[in-house]
């Protein structure tokens, strides 16, 4: 509240000596914008390889939350003998964010599909046997697929209309247990959301305020020969 206060009575003072047009303020860049919005103590620290960057963000966050400065690392490459993003294998979780299919621990997995109405996310036991009856085994796979659902939502930015299909369980005390967890899951997610009870197909349905354009839309176009339809129709047999 004090750094604001201060910030202001900046710009004021500013506008009252300025006589003719002029700029008072304008956002921080990009980086310290990240930062200010999203670091907090749940991130175990922030790497970073530029050293005029590093000296600007320890600097601001030392300002604003001392307790964390400690968290903001300079990653140094020659030291390291690896860039930062191989180093922390960045463009393979980049790769594996843009995949339809997503693998669980267990060897269950989630497939994502994007409509034009809504995104539909569908849970699958795969190579998930279990090892006790198929009930627990669904449960257990659920409970996997509920947490990686809410950080594959974070992770993407998917927004608007969203529907997972939950492998169906009889037990309703289970359920209710995968629901909630469900929801856990998304409190860590800063992004507002809203979840209706599960169904007795299994199915969830929820909405997830749009931000941005997601993932997806940002490091794709639409295909010019199937245009976005993800098929090819044989014109031979229109004919």
């Amino acid at each position: 509240m004090l750094r604001l206060r201060a910030q202001w009575e900046q710009i004021s003072g500013l506008a009252a000596r300025s006589k003719q047009a002029a700029l008072l303020y304008k956002e921080p860049p990009l980086v310290v914008r990240r930062i200010r919005e999203e670091f907090t103590k749940e991130y175990r620290g922030v790497s970073i390889d530029d050293k005029a960057l590093y000296t600007e963000i320890r600097a601001y966050v030392e300002a604003i939350a001392p307790e964390l400065a400690e968290r903001i690392e300079f990653y140094d490459e020659q030291a390291e003998g690896l860039p930062l993003f191989e180093r922390l294998h960045i463009h393979e979780q980049l790769v594996k964010a843009l995949d339809r299919k997503v693998w669980l621990p267990s060897g269950g997995s989630l497939v994502i599909e994007r409509t034009e109405a809504l995104t539909v996310i569908d849970v699958n036991t795969g190579k998930n046997v279990g090892t006790s009856n198929l009930e627990e085994t669904v449960f257990n796979n659920n409970l996997e697929a509920a947490d990686e659902v809410a950080r594959q939502l974070r992770l993407r930015d998917i927004g608007g209309i969203i529907v997972i299909d939950f492998i169906d369980m009889e037990i309703k005390k289970n359920r209710d247990a995968v629901l909630r967890g469900f929801k856990d899951a998304l409190a860590r997610d800063k992004t507002r959301t809203q979840v209706f009870e599960i169904s007795e197909l299994g199915l969830v349905e929820m909405t997830r305020k749009r931000i941005s354009e997601g993932l997806v839309e940002a490091f794709s176009e639409t295909c010019e020969v199937c245009r976005g339809r993800g098929f090819m129709v044989d014109e031979s047999l229109l004919g």
